[in-house]
């Protein structure tokens, strides 16, 4: 153990002056004066990362949809108040806008590639999320009655205002007089 000591104190006499003269003073059992450790660079302060902003992914999507097919306002509406052939003609384009809005950020496409009444193969053991079963049998192939649907993209815009606008999904429209 001393031996290393020893062996340490040498080295260190050599490469630094103030380590020199506080082992010799140490030796000759005169004041010891406190050796600093060395100084570790200051570490550079870190960059803000600032949280992104709040706004839910489903606002942004019905944000769209009221924006380009006005879809929310055709939910709200009265449609009591109107026969049959106005609510198809008002739902007609609001329903095409929609389609184009979903489209366009989600890449909405079928589920299964196959035409209603095709037998289809799901398989032993199939996802429940990607095939429901209706009615009773253990056959690992069936008839497709609904060919479901997916999205093969999502590309909703990113949010980019105030935090406390995150939950508007459309703004007031209001005309100068």
């Amino acid at each position: 153990m001393s031996f290393s000591v020893a062996l340490k104190a040498f080295f260190a006499a050599i490469g630094n002056k103030d380590k020199s003269n506080a082992i010799q003073a140490a030796m000759q059992g005169t004041n010891v004066k406190a050796i600093d450790a060395p100084k570790q660079p200051e570490s550079s302060p870190q960059p803000v990362v600032q949280p992104p902003p709040k706004r839910d992914s489903a606002l942004t999507l019905l944000a769209a949809l009221q924006r380009e097919a006005r879809l929310v306002d055709l939910i709200h509406e009265d449609l009591d108040q109107y026969a049959d052939a106005q609510v198809g003609a008002a739902a007609r384009p609001c329903l095409k806008q929609c389609a184009g809005v979903l489209d366009r950020l989600l890449g909405i496409k079928p589920l299964v590639e196959a035409g209603e009444g095709e037998t289809v193969t799901v398989g032993p053991s199939p996802s429940p999320m990607r095939y429901q079963w209706i009615g009773e049998g253990e056959a690992d192939s069936a008839k497709l009655v609904h060919h479901g649907w997916q999205a093969s993209k999502v590309e909703l815009p990113s949010w980019s205002g105030a935090d406390a606008d995150a939950n508007i999904i459309a703004p007031a429209q209001v005309q100068r007089n």
